[in-house]
């Protein structure tokens, strides 16, 4: 491994250091994804057992080595910004552990021995709830439960009927269940919050045409016009690529916007959300954040992910003008594996059911074609959470529903306040966070 000079700017050597990391995500991916699926739907297999090949193209232990010393090298050059000096230290070891995870769940797909299974399984689950926290049980219940009983009061027929019997023999209602009071913005603050999603967005989404529905090819249209005539030259090395990917998503690092090659048609207004919370929410974020003289800025200051994730689903709501709890199905499933621990195959059964059954028509039934199509998204719901290991609940997606009512609640306690907000967009940290706000104010444009 070539050794790093002091000489170097710490830019410079920070980005060596990026480029060790990998994205959890991205190796979570299967090689055998369609295979898999195909065979799980048609029920030739009880639980999915994915091929997780990323995994093992890579060397945990020398990376780990890699990131130690890349690591020190920023901390003792002499530019680095002393004041800066603990945000560094919290993201080098944010790689270590994110190193750490993809390394366990490669141990723990190999494992047989039982004693050796379980005691990666509770390094996993120590270190997933370390970097990405757990479903509060008050919550997931009270999220569940909601739903139950909003299925429970609707007048079914026919197979809708049948379908409601099955629910319940999995999971029933429980009236000892405590009402929990979850938060809801005020109008006023949803209101508020229209008007900035309308006036920062309408140059990015002057530029979807008219059209019911867009290819992938059309959003990638779509999207590099936004990048060249609204970010003009401050994003000049962003791309928009499709290739196998599991959703629309930005990847800071690489400057990349991906869109998945299997998406399909996508309607309007999905593509105006996702305009808002991909571009005007992760891409900007970034680009601002690269724009001072601390690189962590445009990668994420420690702990910034439930802020991000929540920024971008209030964004799309902002711009509906309408809260709704995001991320909802994302809490479920993870708290269906954690805290009653369901497999693969229990979680989906469940997850297919509920969503067939809060879509039911107006006659009281459902058609063979919506519940293949509820079948079809519940794999990849439950796919999300129970990705990289089938059996272990992966908690990243918390951050939809954990970090929207943080923000939410960070915005209700602002409205109005335009210097506040300046918080929102001032690099990838987390604005209802003092540390961060000091942090932010300390920086300097380059």
């Amino acid at each position: 491994m070539e050794q790093l000079t002091l000489e170097d700017t710490v830019s410079s050597q920070f980005k060596t250091l990026e480029e060790l990391n990998k994205s959890i995500v991205t190796s979570f991916v299967p090689s055998d994804a369609k295979e898999q699926k195909r065979a799980f739907l048609k029920g030739q297999i009880v639980n999915p057992d994915h091929d997780y090949s990323k995994l093992d193209n890579r060397d945990y232990d020398e990376t780990a080595e890699a990131i130690q010393v890349a690591g020190e090298v920023i901390l003792t050059n002499p530019l680095l910004n002393p004041k800066f000096k603990t945000e560094y230290e919290q993201f080098i070891d944010r790689y270590q552990k994110n190193n750490r995870l993809m390394q366990l769940a490669r141990e723990y797909n190999a494992a047989f021995d039982p004693i050796e299974r379980d005691e990666i399984r509770r390094e996993y689950m120590r270190l997933n709830i370390e970097l990405f926290g757990e479903p509060d049980e008050g919550i997931y219940r009270s999220l569940l439960q909601d739903k139950l009983q909003a299925i429970a009061g609707k007048e079914l027929t026919g197979r809708a009927l049948e379908l409601r019997n099955e629910l319940f023999e999995r999971v029933q209602i429980d009236d000892s269940v405590e009402a929990i009071e979850r938060f809801k913005p005020s109008d006023e603050t949803v209101e508020w919050m229209h008007g900035v999603a309308e006036t920062m967005y309408s140059g990015m989404l002057s530029h979807v045409p008219d059209g019911e529905s867009f290819t992938e090819r059309e959003v990638q249209e779509i999207f590099e016009a936004i990048i060249k005539e609204e970010f003009e030259e401050s994003a000049d090395s962003w791309t928009v690529t499709i290739e196998p990917a599991k959703s629309i998503n930005v990847k800071v690092d690489k400057k990349r916007v991906v869109i998945p090659d299997d998406r399909g048609n996508i309607d309007r207004k999905t593509v105006r959300e996702l305009i808002v919370h991909e571009l005007g929410v992760h891409m900007l974020r970034s680009i601002i954040g690269d724009e001072t003289d601390l690189e962590l800025l445009k990668n994420g200051l420690n702990g910034f992910a439930d802020a991000e994730e929540g920024l971008g689903k209030i964004m799309e709501q902002a711009l509906n003008g309408t809260f709704v709890e995001a991320g909802v199905g994302h809490y479920i499933t993870a708290g269906l594996a954690y805290h009653d621990s369901k497999d693969f195959r229990e979680i989906y059964e469940i997850n297919w059911r509920l969503a067939a059954l809060e879509g039911v028509n107006e006659d009281g039934d459902i058609t063979s074609e919506t519940i293949e199509e509820k079948q079809d998204n519940a794999y990849g719901a439950t796919m999300r959470i129970m990705r990289g290991t089938d059996e272990l609940p992966l908690f990243k997606d918390l951050s939809y529903y954990n970090g929207s009512i943080a923000m939410w609640r960070f915005l209700e306690s602002i409205i109005g306040d335009d210097v506040k907000f300046m918080f929102v967009f001032m690099g990838r940290g987390d604005p209802s966070n003092i540390k961060h706000q000091r942090v932010q104010y300390e920086t300097a444009t380059v």
